[in-house]
């Protein structure tokens, strides 16, 4: 993932960090509503002899954000985070529960802060994080629809990307 100097914390009319409510008041916006995954782009095409990190997320109303990490077709980790709506009413804070300074998010990076954003298009989401170790903001990319490995040989390592449930997400508006 690519990282960026993008962002910064600041506190909003709540007086928490982001400016992120406290009360889920405030329907999901329904930019942020499904299952996004980093390897949209990639379905149909196979892959071999090779591990391949890659990830999924899930956004529910209910106020959970659900992280899936891959190692080619293998299930590594699911993390379970809460997400808040921030005060700009745009984007998402993302925080563990209970709550912490200092977090795990994706593969092993320690992070203090993670956000999700609206992409530019309709069907993309961008997750900011801030990394302990690097000091800097890194930032993913995933797009709407639910993104499977299917393995086509033991190793697990040779597989093909396909939509999980056959059919890609209807186009958004």
């Amino acid at each position: 993932m690519a990282t960026s100097d993008a962002g910064t914390s600041t506190t909003g009319e709540s007086g928490s960090e982001n400016g992120a409510t406290e009360t889920m008041a405030e329907p999901l916006p329904e930019w942020a509503l499904g299952i996004f995954s980093s390897e949209v782009d990639r379905v149909g095409m196979s892959f071999s002899d090779n591990p391949y990190w890659w990830g999924k997320i899930e956004i529910m109303a209910s106020g959970t954000v659900l992280l899936d990490m891959y190692v080619c077709s293998g299930h590594q980790e699911r993390q379970e985070f809460r997400w808040k709506l921030a005060g700009d009413g745009r984007s998402l804070a993302v925080r563990p529960e209970p709550p912490t300074d200092m977090f795990t998010f994706g593969n092993g990076t320690q992070v203090s802060e993670v956000i999700i954003e609206p992409g530019d298009t309709c069907d993309t989401v961008v997750v900011r994080y801030f990394t302990i170790e690097a000091m800097n903001w890194g930032v993913g990319e995933y797009q709407r629809g639910n993104v499977c490995a299917r393995a086509t040989a033991p190793d697990g390592c040779t597989f093909t990307f396909e939509w999980c449930d056959g059919t890609p997400p209807p186009p958004c508006e």
